[in-house]
């Protein structure tokens, strides 16, 4: 029997050593922490669920993928609003023309409309958004909450992941997302993660590195590392940036709702969080009780890699999956946001483990 060990119990992993796992493998998933999931968790304060690490929607075009999560969990119906604190109202995000049009504002805003170039240009995040919306909307909605998400200068990020994120709609369309298939796990994200986990061998509690190597590559035909690789070799190369948020969470016993919809984007610098999330939006639930959560960025962890404008953390990157490569023993495989150092999304993740499956099948029968 084929024997693959799988580093990291987040979504990645853990749906990486189900499908292994389904497909007739021996698995053995190590997490470092002592629970599973990642930042894929859902909480309970008094029965009100919420999410202690940051909103998520799952949402997807790919009908694999769809079929695979439903197959294993129910989920709600669930359509995804955000709106942002600008020009003294709250607005849709992505911003709406009609919208728009009703601001005092309105005319400065129409003006730099008719300016812009026919196609934005994409020398950095910033101009790329300035050149698509013009620069009172890039200054209301956008500089201020990416100033305070990455940490740095709007113009030292690459523009690369900014069409697949930044929209100005004329459609009146005001929900986030237009995948297809859209929704809630019924009862949260954990029970998604314990699905997937359910037929697999966990180690909790064991946090591995490259120092570990050989042990991890024991007795087993194929390693898959679902963790970050700068931490991995403990940075030998230097760190990798990444930018990570904290969140504090406030339960009120008596409200219903006490946001107007799921995300409350707060781009402005009175105030230090980005975001404000109310899970009762998603899940449904519908007693008394609600828990707001407020989105601190800046916090020591990885959540989002980095893109910078020279391209010089994802030229660091491959070079530790060079590393990685460099290595001795069985094959090995990266999959998910962590090992690959890139901002992708909870149906991306499963169509890699989906696409790393069928690889380490493939190679590892010869076909």
């Amino acid at each position: 029997m084929t024997s693959v060990r799988v580093v990291g119990g987040g979504l990645a992993g853990a749906a990486t050593a189900h499908l292994l796992t389904a497909a007739g493998c021996s698995v053995e998933v190590v997490e470092g922490d002592a629970t599973w999931g990642g930042q894929l968790r859902t909480a309970s304060a008094a029965g009100i669920l919420y999410e202690p690490a940051g909103a998520h929607i799952f949402h997807t075009a790919d009908e694999e993928v769809w079929e695979f999560v439903t197959g294993l969990i129910g989920m709600r119906p669930y359509r995804h609003l955000v709106r942002t604190e600008v020009f003294g109202t709250t607005l849709s995000w992505p911003p709406q023309l009609s919208e728009l049009q009703e601001l005092a504002q309105w005319p400065q805003i129409s003006h730099e409309l008719d300016m812009r170039p026919e196609k934005p240009r994409a020398d950095n995040f910033e101009t790329w958004c300035i050149d698509l919306m013009g620069e009172t909307l890039y200054r209301a909605f956008i500089e201020g909450y990416t100033r305070k998400q990455w940490g740095t200068s709007p113009s030292e990020l690459s523009a690369t992941w900014a069409p697949k994120r930044i929209e100005l709609r004329d459609d009146d369309y005001r929900y986030l997302f237009r995948s297809p298939h859209q929704g809630w796990p019924e009862g949260g994200y954990t029970g998604l993660v314990d699905a997937l986990l359910k037929p697999v061998s966990v180690t909790l509690g064991q946090k591995v590195s490259v120092v570990d190597w050989d042990d991890l590559c024991r007795g087993v035909d194929a390693i898959v590392l679902s963790c970050a690789l700068d931490e991995f070799f403990a940075a030998d190369l230097g760190p990798l940036p990444w930018r990570g948020v904290s969140l504090q969470s406030r339960y009120v016993p008596e409200a219903g709702h006490l946001l107007p919809c799921g995300v409350l984007n707060t781009p402005g610098p009175e105030v230090r969080h980005t975001r404000m999330i109310e899970t009762k939006w998603m899940s449904g639930q519908t007693q008394r009780g609600t828990v707001v959560s407020y989105e601190y960025p800046g916090a020591p962890v990885r959540h989002y890699p980095v893109d910078d404008v020279l391209n010089a953390n994802r030229q660091l990157q491959r070079r530790y999956e060079k590393e990685l490569i460099a290595l001795p023993g069985p094959p090995r495989y990266t999959v998910g946001r962590l090992a690959t150092y890139t901002y992708i999304d909870m149906d991306q993740v499963i169509r890699q483990a989906m696409n790393t499956t069928r690889r380490i099948l493939a190679d590892l029968s010869g076909s």
